[in-house]
């Protein structure tokens, strides 16, 4: 009875554990993907490069028409997505942005211009957030807002080396950034991005220009406006893509542990009703030899879904058996499972490295002869109802 009560004991406790890291694969999720619970293990990382067009908007940059206030304006962005459905970023961007305006005679006149800057944001990915999560979705809605930093200067680009040329007038702004992002997935790690943004910069830093000279038009090279700005491209997913569900608590499995218990308390308050006198015994007449042999019972070393390393709360079962082997000097076979979930051949691999794992640390760390073990695996069983169970290795007398 002592050794039902501690099977139990220990499989009720790794049943919290194991269950809160079992996965679920994504077909069998009924419920949207904010009313899951995923594992925020590292990864998720992402980077982008896009490029595209920008126009400045505002007072006298609309007298020139929009296609020849269209100018090339790259983009790139690092980020992370912190669950299927927000992620931040940060995008730095960087281009010619001229503005426009009427002179007396009614002629549009060009004043050249570029900015650069950057701007941390957050993303909201709304149909993995409504939706059942799907790593292999091909369409995702991605509105984001951010804030960030923004320069504009004086620069007429007439030569390639103009580019990183930093010429007076000059503004430092804040700004504001919202966009609408549209992602279409063409691989595990590579998606076509289409987005489209509007940069507000007229949040000056420095109110004044830096040789402290207010600016004379809302055109002038430095005037900081609204930019609008229109990109493709591509994006990398980074490190650990696919996200992975986990059942909080299994309810089913702890009741039925907490009944089994239950019943064995039942069994014993009515063995303790049996008188506690026995009717005597008959005379042998024979006398009989009685051999007694030293025997393990089957000692189980669980494991968490889809591991072969062995928790530190199991090494007092390793301590067991190192004892008994040792103590008695007989050998035992130590024999590898893996539950139902997943492939056939990789469940074959990963009860054979669950099985040698335990063999390594008896020999290495408990002090147990290598030649006393035998080491074998079965793949994936059924033997127990719970499938968290079957994820052990069973140590047993050879």
């Amino acid at each position: 009875m002592k050794v039902k009560y501690l099977l139990l004991s220990v499989m009720g406790a790794t049943a919290l554990t194991v269950s809160a890291q079992q996965p679920t694969t994504p077909e069998t999720q009924t419920l949207p993907a904010h009313k899951t619970a995923f594992d925020r293990s590292a990864g998720h990382w992402f980077l982008t490069l896009q490029g595209g067009v920008s126009a400045q908007f505002l007072e006298e940059n609309e007298s020139q028409e929009i296609l020849n206030r269209l100018h090339v304006m790259p983009t790139i962005s690092l980020g992370k997505w912190h669950n299927p459905y927000f992620a931040t970023r940060l995008q730095v961007f960087g281009g010619p942005t001229p503005t426009f305006y009427k002179n007396a005679a009614g002629k549009v006149m060009k004043e050249n211009a570029a900015m650069a800057g950057a701007h941390f944001d957050f993303m909201f990915d709304v149909v993995n957030y409504f939706g059942k999560y799907n790593p292999k979705r091909v369409f995702h809605l991605v509105p984001w807002f951010g804030v960030g930093y923004g320069f504009k200067y004086h620069n007429d680009f007439a030569e390639m080396s103009d580019i990183i040329k930093f010429n007076e007038p000059y503004r430092h702004s804040a700004t504001a950034n919202a966009g609408l992002m549209m992602s279409f997935r063409l691989a595990k790690r590579l998606d076509l991005v289409l987005e489209g943004q509007a940069i507000y910069s007229n949040l000056n830093i420095v109110k004044q220009e830096i040789d402290y000279k207010a600016p004379s038009t809302p055109y002038s090279p430095n005037y900081n406006g609204l930019l609008g700005v229109v990109t493709a491209g591509l994006n990398f997913n980074l490190g650990r893509v696919a996200w992975e569900t986990v059942t909080p608590m299994d309810m089913d499995l702890i009741n039925d542990l907490n009944g089994q218990i239950n019943r064995l308390r039942s069994e014993n308050t009515e063995l303790r009703k049996r008188p506690v006198s026995c009717p005597e015994c008959p005379e042998v007449s024979k006398e009989t030899t009685v051999v007694t042999e030293n025997v393990l019972g089957d000692k189980a070393i669980v494991f968490k879904f889809n591991s072969a390393t062995i928790s530190k709360d199991q090494h007092v079962v390793l301590q067991d058996i190192a004892d008994f082997v040792k103590n008695g000097n007989k050998g035992v076979a130590v024999i590898g499972f893996a539950d139902v979930t997943g492939d056939a051949n990789y469940n074959m691999q990963l009860s054979e490295r669950r099985a040698k794992a335990v063999a390594e640390a008896l020999v290495n760390q408990f002090g147990v002869p290598s030649d006393m073990i035998s080491v074998e695996w079965q793949g994936e069983t059924e033997l127990f109802e719970a499938r968290a169970w079957n994820r052990v290795v069973i140590v047993r007398s050879k």
